[in-house]
């Protein structure tokens, strides 16, 4: 079972951070939130995998910052 944790999204976070997107730091409390409601659980009868979630999320926040 796969879920994105507050630890993961730290670590997100610090990503975006050193990978150049410094406007993105620290995530706004709505898009931490989205992010955590859509990939903190496991959408039964499925479940993700971490590649759904990195996937998800990448544009999830791509578009939320608009950033292309």
């Amino acid at each position: 079972m796969t879920i994105m944790t507050r630890k993961d999204l730290k670590k997100i976070e610090e990503y975006y951070y050193w990978v150049g997107y410094k406007q993105c730091y620290p995530f706004p409390k709505e898009l931490r939130l989205k992010l955590l409601r859509i990939y903190g659980q496991e959408p039964c009868p499925y479940s993700w995998t971490e590649q759904d979630i990195h996937e998800g999320s990448r544009k999830i926040i791509f578009d939320y910052f608009e950033m292309n």
